[in-house]
């Protein structure tokens, strides 16, 4: 089956059956134990080179559909095991079809004390696999390997003293090779039982905030996905920014025209991640790159001569065009009236790196040199959420 063929397919079944457990739970007919049922808002598709992945992911209240983001990874090992595409000593080995795992932690050598403090989310699983001289991936696939699910569990991977852990709502792996009627048959099998299936049964508010925040850190630290499918996520879920940067309202890509420069811009416009208000109605501006899995460190020389490496000050860079953008009159007037935005001595944040590759000393070392620019890691981003919350 062609790629595009599998995103269209397994899009309309999860769409039909997701909106017909809506009209279920709309109507009163369906049983949650007394806990809160929400829906996922985004299908992440991924060709994993001789593999298929398909994944639901998001929390909402109520489904209006699913926004699809497509990814290209190299390895169906690197995108399972946060890190690398080595051959594992695996958990469990697969070697046939419709194996599947509900309800589980699955684990590589795992430190669960040592976890808790970046990954709260782990908490939520009481049953645990974890094994002991094992390596990269918790799963392995043989020949014969067809299909298999993974429904509400999370990976926890190992490389070093590094970990990641992958929290799954409902990810559905197929050999690339499957055809359409298996396709059909395997999901076919799986919708018709009673038990509900593809969404969050959460028994508080607390929980879903663990879950929205697993679900981040999942996104964030999966190798190679895109700034725009992480920027997809937070504006799916605008109680993140709000919690986090403490805001009751931020704009999310304003695009905002060059009225007036000094002659030499030869952009047409400025496109910034976001634009958050502050208690005293002005705007700060923000820009989210990404974790930077592949940099060891984001910031790189001794302490007198501490620099950001080039992929942060790209980013610094644009933040201060952005800034400049603001200081000419007619632009700061046509901001303000398609948006409402005014801005004043903004704050300049940078979203960018990971507890993995970002010593906070070594951060404020590099910053000296900027008077306005606040570099926030995407974990501490998430612990902010996580806190305010």
């Amino acid at each position: 089956m062609i790629f595009e063929t599998f995103v269209t397919e397994t899009k309309s079944i999860w769409v039909q059956y997701l909106a017909y457990v809506s009209t279920m739970q709309a109507n009163g007919n369906l049983d949650s134990n007394g806990g809160s049922v929400l829906y996922p808002n985004i299908l992440l598709v991924t060709n994993c080179s001789g593999f298929y992945v398909a994944e639901l992911v998001g929390v909402t209240k109520i489904f209006n559909g699913l926004t699809v983001k497509r990814h290209k990874e190299k390895s169906i090992y690197r995108y399972l095991s946060q890190f690398d595409d080595s051959e594992p000593d695996p958990l469990v080995h697969m070697d046939g079809s419709n194996h599947g795992f509900r309800f589980l932690c699955l684990a590589q050598k795992a430190d669960f004390k040592a976890l808790e403090k970046r990954f709260p989310t782990i908490e939520l699983y009481g049953s645990k696999l974890n094994r002991t001289g094992g390596k990269g991936s918790v799963f392995s696939f043989g020949e014969n390997f067809e299909s298999c699910l993974i429904e509400n569990s999370i990976l926890v991977n190992r490389l070093g003293h590094l970990y990641r852990c992958k929290n799954i709502l409902a990810a559905y792996i197929f050999k690339s090779t499957v055809t359409k009627p298996k396709l059909v048959e395997f999901f076919k099998k799986g919708l018709e039982e009673k038990e509900v299936k593809g969404v969050h049964t959460i028994q508080g508010k607390p929980e879903e905030q663990l879950i929205v925040a697993g679900q981040l850190q999942s996104m964030y630290l999966l190798p190679g996905l895109h700034e725009t499918t992480i920027g997809e996520f937070l504006k799916l879920h605008p109680e993140i920014i709000k919690s986090a940067f403490k805001t009751e309202h931020f704009e999310y890509e304003p695009y905002l025209q060059w009225l007036e420069h000094d002659g030499t811009c030869e952009d047409v416009a400025i496109n910034p991640d976001l634009l958050v208000r502050r208690p005293d109605g002005y705007y700060d501006i923000y820009d989210l790159k990404t974790a930077a899995l592949a940099k060891k460190n984001v910031t790189k020389g001794g302490r007198k001569r501490r620099r950001f490496i080039d992929y942060v000050e790209e980013g610094v860079a644009q933040l201060v065009n952005y800034e400049e953008y603001f200081t000419y009159p007619k632009n700061a007037k046509h901001a303000k009236e398609k948006y409402g935005i005014e801005v004043k001595e903004p704050k300049l944040v940078l979203v960018v790196g990971s507890w993995e590759n970002s010593s906070p000393e070594e951060v404020k070392q590099a910053q000296r040199r900027y008077h306005n620019i606040e570099i926030i890691d995407y974990d501490t981003f998430c612990h902010l959420f996580i806190g305010a919350s």
